[in-house]
């Protein structure tokens, strides 16, 4: 047998593989290594910063440390995925768990812990847990140009628990202590209880330049007086983590600092610059009688809380808009001179109404781009133009009074826009229900062109998961199966969603999996939705047909071994004998027989059985009256 041979590395694998920002940019690298001490759920960072050559450098916590083999286990692998292995909440050592709530963690995927190498060709980690210390040495081996560990003496009895990660000799950075402490102090001050320590240096508010930080006092009538700490970073972070809206009750976290609960998520998308250069803190020491007793959270019901809250998230809302009043200005001049043909014709009046709504579109909706905005101007600009919107007071006044009284009851418990969110999708999906009702029992119904669009807008009756996730139909999939086949039916080159075969059709339908840097790199899911030709029941031979499919995307490399697929094979009958589902790849592939009746009965569960208490809803007599017509049609050609 030949010798076992390992992947080599080139030089600069390890540079690549972490990031060149970590490796060679101090800054990045700083923030990195206190993330780590902030993950551990630490509340004190020490930092000596070399101010010349050949000095020390060191970054101490007080965190949980690591024993001998979570050390291998956690730092010896790369690619550790961490919100598996430790969940997504810091673990807080005993000691501090009086001081500390609920911690989200920075970590997911280990690479912030090799960014000591922005200091050095090779650094030690002295960790203590359990009443044990070990070091390792960690270095870059100059012969296989692989990472490489180095345990360093025995291990040694030691009390308390911690990390500290150093470089001996380090070389001078090109970033200095005082500009280390201020973009330290402009992310790591949300939480009173985690305190860092630069040269021996606290670093507080004073850290953070006057042109980066300012204050906001809320006024809250007959309760008291906060203060807003407003900190811009002025650069974009990678992540919104230690990004939001944080507040401190008597030096104290309350929660997390996040944008979420706070109101303003619809002004700032956490994938936009925004969301991640801004924090918001929030001291309100008079708010300390509705703290929880674990300091997760404030006790929403309280009107102290609620009237505090509604005041402070009024201010941050207002200084995120006052932030992006040039950018809204420069874009309502596009979309007022892109629709002032018509503007120019409808008033002075009515352009003051257009003016006034695009405006408060844009503060209430400030992620909108800039074809949406120049989409809802020209729409309402149009309509300004017409007579039309006068038709709901034409539906009002031909209203019976018990019917206005339904009216008002249904508005005193439901806003307009959630009762029309909620009514749009009883009528999209009783709507489809309707169609699918009707076409799956109509001889004269053509799986391709009638059938498989219904089904890939109706995969919510498969079940929940498909409640939320988005699929789409996967054309490279389809030529797989399409041409595991030859078909050569002519409704296969109208139609490149959906595979044509002798005895069926085939739409597949996946969800892709992205990497940590949000990249795609495969398939997640996969469903596949068979129509099997009137006349054709559903046995064992049909269901290994579906496996066929599969089987043949996993030989061209489309499928991987993470991949689920959900394989339903429908049609009018299903023979008694194999009416059960079948699993393949230890239970990744499930192939699942069903008749239409079944997918019926389903879909109507599924909605609660509204569909039969509201069938005779005009939406629904309407689509039944263009089925009928579309079968009076189909009837006469044949």
């Amino acid at each position: 047998m030949a010798a076992t041979e390992y992947a080599l590395f080139e030089d600069r694998f390890l540079e690549s593989f972490v990031g060149s920002s970590i490796f060679r940019d101090p800054k990045v690298a700083i923030i990195e290594l206190i993330a780590n001490a902030w993950d551990a759920g630490a509340t004190e960072v020490t930092i000596s910063w070399p101010e010349n050559d050949d000095e020390l450098f060191l970054v101490k916590d007080n965190g949980h440390g690591m024993t001998d083999s979570q050390f291998r286990k956690r730092f010896q692998k790369l690619a550790y995925n961490r919100s598996r292995e430790q969940g997504q909440y810091a673990e807080i050592p005993q000691p501090h768990q009086d001081k500390i709530g609920k911690r989200p963690t920075f970590g997911r995927n280990g690479k912030g812990r090799l960014a000591a190498f922005a200091f050095g060709d090779e650094f030690f980690v002295k960790t203590t847990r359990e009443g044990f210390q070990n070091i390792f040495k960690v270095f870059q081996h100059p012969t296989h140009n692989q990472l490489a560990f180095q345990k360093v003496g025995n291990q040694v009895e030691m009390p308390g628990s911690g990390t500290e990660i150093y470089v001996e000799h380090a070389l001078k950075t090109n970033l200095s202590s005082e500009d280390g402490r201020r973009e330290i102090g402009m992310r790591f001050l949300t939480d009173p209880h985690f305190k860092v320590k630069l040269n021996n240096v606290e670093i507080t508010f004073d850290d953070i330049p006057e042109e980066c930080i300012s204050k906001i006092p809320v006024e809250i009538d007959g309760i008291g007086t906060a203060t807003i700490t407003v900190i811009d970073v002025q650069t974009t972070d990678k992540s919104t983590q230690q990004h939001g809206i944080a507040w401190h009750v008597k030096r104290r976290l309350v929660g997390e600092c996040t944008w979420k609960g706070s109101g303003s998520e619809h002004l700032i998308d956490g994938r936009k610059t925004a969301a991640k250069r801004y924090i918001f803190i929030v001291e309100a020491d008079f708010l300390e009688d509705v703290v929880a007793p674990d300091w997760t959270t404030f006790y929403p019901t309280d009107n102290k809380w609620k009237v505090t809250s509604k005041a402070v998230f009024e201010k941050i809302k207002d200084h995120i808009l006052e932030l992006s009043q040039e950018q809204r200005a420069e874009a309502f001049n596009d979309v007022e001179q892109a629709n002032r043909p018509v503007l120019k014709n409808i008033g002075i009046v009515k352009r003051e109404k257009w003016e006034k709504f695009i405006k408060e579109v844009q503060e209430e909706c400030p992620s909108i781009t800039a074809d949406d905005l120049q989409k809802v101007g020209t729409l309402l600009a149009n309509l300004e133009a017409t007579e039309s919107k006068y038709s709901l007071i034409h539906t009002l006044a031909n209203a019976t009074p018990e019917e206005l009284e339904n009216l008002g009851e249904l508005l005193a418990k439901w806003d307009i826009d959630l009762a029309k969110i909620v009514l749009d999708e009883i009528e999209y999906r009783t709507t489809l229900l309707e169609k699918l009702q009707a076409r799956v029992l109509s001889h004269l119904s053509d799986e391709v062109l009638d059938l498989q669009p219904l089904f890939h807008r109706g995969l919510w009756i498969f079940g929940p998961e498909y409640e939320t996730i988005e699929y789409t139909s996967n054309q490279g999939m389809t030529a797989v199966v399409q041409k595991l086949y030859g078909s050569k039916e002519k409704a296969s080159g109208n139609r490149p969603d959906f595979a044509i075969l002798p005895d069926s059709t085939v739409g597949l339908y996946s969800l892709p999996k992205y990497d940590d840097d949000g990249g795609e790199i495969g398939t997640d899911r996969l469903t596949i939705v068979e129509l099997k030709k009137p006349g054709i029941p559903i046995a064992d031979e049909q269901k290994s047909q579906a496996w066929k499919y599969v089987s043949e995307l996993y030989d061209k490399g489309l499928l991987k071994p993470y991949s689920v697929v959900n394989c339903f094979v429908l049609g009018s009958a299903i023979n008694p004998n194999d009416d059960g589902y079948t699993t393949h790849k230890n239970g990744a592939v499930k192939i699942l027989p069903l008749d239409y009746d079944t997918v019926i009965r389903r879909a109507k569960s599924r909605l609660l059985n509204l569909y039969n208490k509201i069938k005779t809803a005009p939406f629904l007599e309407d689509t039944r009256m263009k089925q009928y017509m579309l079968d009076k049609a189909q009837q006469e050609l044949f």
